[in-house]
């Protein structure tokens, strides 16, 4: 179940979605590192509800490290663009199954400059 086509459409659907679709995903006590911040899973749920998603998307580089037989991370290039914002970074998603769904427990970003 924590394959990478599986953790990649789990990480599609965050890029694409708002903070009902983070609150779905995220484990109640994941942790999101964005730059310059640290953010529990409401808190990032509140950021992703209030602001605007992203127009266009693209995930490249993508790799699966298995951590155990319910726990894996996703580590990808994204690309993302909102208006005249570009963003590109390098992220890291760790998943778990919880009732055999994949949840996000912990989440980074390392912007490329």
């Amino acid at each position: 179940m924590l394959d990478l086509e599986t953790l990649l459409a789990c990480e599609r659907d965050l890029a694409a979605g708002d903070g009902a679709t983070y609150r779905r995903v995220l484990t109640e006590d994941a942790l999101v590192v964005v730059p310059g911040m640290l953010l529990d899973a409401e808190a990032c749920a509140r950021a992703m509800g209030a602001g605007p998603g992203w127009e266009h998307t693209e995930f490249s580089e993508a790799h699966l490290v298995p951590v155990a037989q319910d726990c894996a991370a996703v580590v990808y290039t994204f690309q993302g663009v909102r208006g005249r914002t570009r963003y590109k970074a390098v992220l890291s998603s760790t998943y778990v199954l919880r009732d055999g769904v994949p949840r996000l427990a912990l989440h980074q970003q390392t912007p490329v400059t």
